[in-house]
């Protein structure tokens, strides 16, 4: 939201329906949505874990609709884009993962098996999430994120009906 004049505005950007809550376009709005913003931060809020793709913040709604509207075909071979259109949010992959094994994702947190290795791996790959931040999600060290990913990457191999599942869940995360 940060210019210090008209020329160095992003054309992507509605300010005025951004601004209009807080007194519309003027130096005031920018000014209490500044403060809004500067509280949230202070209180705690975490943008890091809701920013996608490096760079868009808001709703799945939103960061789809962005996503189907600006970034055309011939973009995918950049990489920030390239990252934006791969991942899909951790609340879609949480739910495809609740909805296939047919329990709530605190139950998959508690279970230290092949359910909570799959959630890792699925937030991971399809995700683009670090070990840290699934780490933090699911309660456990990053470490033992990856080693969760490494069992799973050997049952895997052994266990065709186990790959058909994620890929089932993975073919109800494409859009």
């Amino acid at each position: 939201m940060g210019y210090r004049n008209d020329s160095q505005k992003d054309i992507f950007i509605d300010y005025a329906k951004v601004l209009e809550a807080y007194g519309g376009e003027n130096r005031g709005g920018r000014k209490l949505y500044w403060e809004a913003i500067s509280h949230d931060l202070s209180m705690g809020m975490s943008i890091k874990e809701k920013v996608i793709g490096g760079s868009i913040l808001g709703s799945d709604t939103f960061i789809r609709r962005i996503r189907d509207r600006f970034l055309p075909e011939k973009s995918r071979e950049i990489p920030a884009v390239k990252h934006l259109r791969k991942h899909t949010t951790k609340e879609e992959i949480i739910a495809a993962l609740c909805k296939e094994v047919g329990k709530g994702f605190d139950e998959i947190k508690k279970e230290h098996g092949i359910i909570r290795q799959i959630a890792m791996d699925l937030l991971y790959r399809v995700g683009g999430l670090k070990g840290t931040e699934i780490g933090g999600m699911m309660g456990i060290d990053y470490s033992t994120v990856s080693q969760g990913r490494k069992r799973l990457r050997e049952k895997l191999k052994r266990d065709k009906s186990l790959a058909k599942t994620i890929k089932k869940i993975e073919m109800d995360l494409s859009f």
